[in-house]
């Protein structure tokens, strides 16, 4: 890093203003000195992103396959496992060189193949993402009203649909504000939020005993093979570790180091999501329902109801911020020139249009959430795989800050025509893989599945076809910069 504001030609100096303001857009790396987070700050906004309805949802979801004593086991196992595979590619090589995540997938796929990943894997993504968590602030909102009003919730009224876009709007106006304004959100929001699920937790405990909690079976068990529901509920928690990939790597490149880019994905994201997703199964399967914004107005009364749905509805102001931050910052780099010279504010509104449209036109999405996490799991798994194949094994942890930010026409990773056809074949067989050995849809598998999942197989064929093929190829036609030997 001692070299990068003398690497880089043409770019504003170092330490001023312009340069800063360019950094915090992924125009540029961010350099030590000027990144914004150490280890707790890191922490309490990896807590924000992952304390969020959407915890309480799959909680819920894997109350559906299994009962408390399998369903915890699933979420600790599912989420360790894809919150490490994700932060490793993603998070180390950002707090290492401050470099923007999908400048940085230049180096495994190339300058035009960064833009189609973008496009698969934050267009689809993020954007369904803002709808859906839009939608459960508007149900948290309606069943809030609800609750104070003596009335019945609507899930799918007007109500739900103003509060939604209200979500959004109030989302974008913190996210133009710039990193500063989602620091302090995040610092407010996640401590109280944690004070919130031990409280839900307790309320919990005190209408049913632990052991009456272990007790309790599965609210609608697909399968009758156990171990099937159990893998099933595992590979669902997989789905929500792995769902961080692209977001957490640019919000690693503000921490201060690799360690700290890495270790508050432990902490934060796995310990906040996994203490959500563990009140959300006790919830649903004592009371009946994986919905969040139902349970919740029944565990405590209306005041207990009243400030739980109140809080969770602003958790999931703070993912989106986190998430519409990162994906945005990602399109500047991927983007046209056009793209990149509007200013910071009108882009960010222009991203939020679809999911705007996506929440007038479609608010049905919201029911389809088990399903879209899963799927997103197809890609999210095999983009892991060949990221730790690409930076830990192939490049052994060396990137090309010039070749990153310079010309694409004449960088180092621009492979074959801007695009390595290398790492879209290996995401390829990853994502065939995935559906092979089970199809989220129909929830039909592979007996594979009920020893190995379907996101490892994924994650694992993907990455090693990367690297056998870049050992074959690549080297030897010079793409890539890679090491040799």
């Amino acid at each position: 890093m001692a070299n990068a504001e003398t690497t880089l030609t043409g770019t504003p100096k170092s330490g001023s203003l312009e340069y800063i303001e360019a950094a915090e857009r992924g125009d540029l790396p961010l350099l030590p000195r000027e990144r914004l987070w150490g280890f707790w700050e890191f922490t309490y906004a990896n807590s924000a992103l992952a304390i969020a309805t959407w915890a309480f949802l799959i909680g819920g979801a894997v109350g559906l396959f299994v009962g408390p004593r399998e369903g915890i086991a699933a979420i600790v196992i599912g989420n360790i496992i894809g919150v490490i595979l994700t932060a490793l590619p993603t998070c180390v090589p950002a707090g290492k060189y401050g470099v923007e995540q999908f400048t940085m997938l230049r180096s495994q796929f190339g300058p035009n193949g960064s833009r189609l990943v973008y496009f698969l894997a934050v267009v689809f993504l993020t954007m369904g993402w803002l709808a859906v968590l839009s939608m459960m602030f508007g149900r948290s909102i309606d069943g809030l009203t609800a609750l104070v009003s003596g009335g019945e919730a609507a899930p799918l009224g007007p109500k739900v649909m103003v509060a939604a876009i209200g979500a959004i709007l109030l989302t974008w106006f913190i996210v133009a504000k710039g990193p500063t304004s989602i620091k302090f959100f995040n610092m407010v929001i996640s401590p109280a939020l944690v004070l919130l699920m031990g409280w839900m937790m307790y309320l919990i405990l005190s209408h049913h005993s632990f052991g009456e909690l272990m007790g309790m079976k599965a609210l609608a068990p697909p399968f009758e093979d156990n171990t099937l529901n159990f893998i099933i509920a595992v590979e669902v928690n997989l789905a929500a570790g792995f769902s961080w990939w692209p977001y957490i790597g640019n919000l690693g490149r503000l921490t201060k180091n690799e360690r700290t880019a890495f270790w508050p994905n432990i902490v934060g994201i796995f310990g906040a999501a996994a203490l959500g997703e563990v009140v959300g199964l006790l919830g649903s399967v004592a009371l009946g329902n994986s919905d969040p914004t139902i349970w919740m107005a029944q565990v405590g009364g209306v005041t207990v109801g009243v400030i739980a749905l109140g809080f969770v509805a602003f958790a999931n102001v703070t993912s989106m911020a986190n998430i519409l931050y990162t994906s945005v910052v990602g399109l500047r780099q991927i983007g046209t020139s056009a793209i990149r010279g509007l200013r910071w504010d009108v882009l960010l509104f222009l991203f939020c249009i679809v999911p705007l449209i996506l929440v007038i036109f479609y608010p049905t999405m919201y029911d389809g959430f088990f399903i879209f996490l899963v799927w997103t799991s197809a890609l999210n798994s095999a983009l892991a795989g060949i990221g730790i194949a690409d930076y830990f094994f192939l490049r052994r942890q060396k990137l090309d800050l010039r070749a990153l930010h310079g010309d694409p026409a004449t960088s180092a990773y621009r492979f074959a025509g801007g695009f390595n056809p290398i790492g879209i074949v290996a995401l390829v067989v990853g994502f065939v893989v995935y559906i092979a050995v089970f199809n989220p849809q129909t929830l039909e598998s592979a007996p594979a599945f009920k020893y190995l999942t379907a996101s490892l197989p994924s994650c694992f064929a993907a990455g090693l076809v990367h690297y056998v093929l870049t050992r074959i190829f690549a080297r030897g036609r010079g793409w890539g910069n890679y090491p040799r030997g």
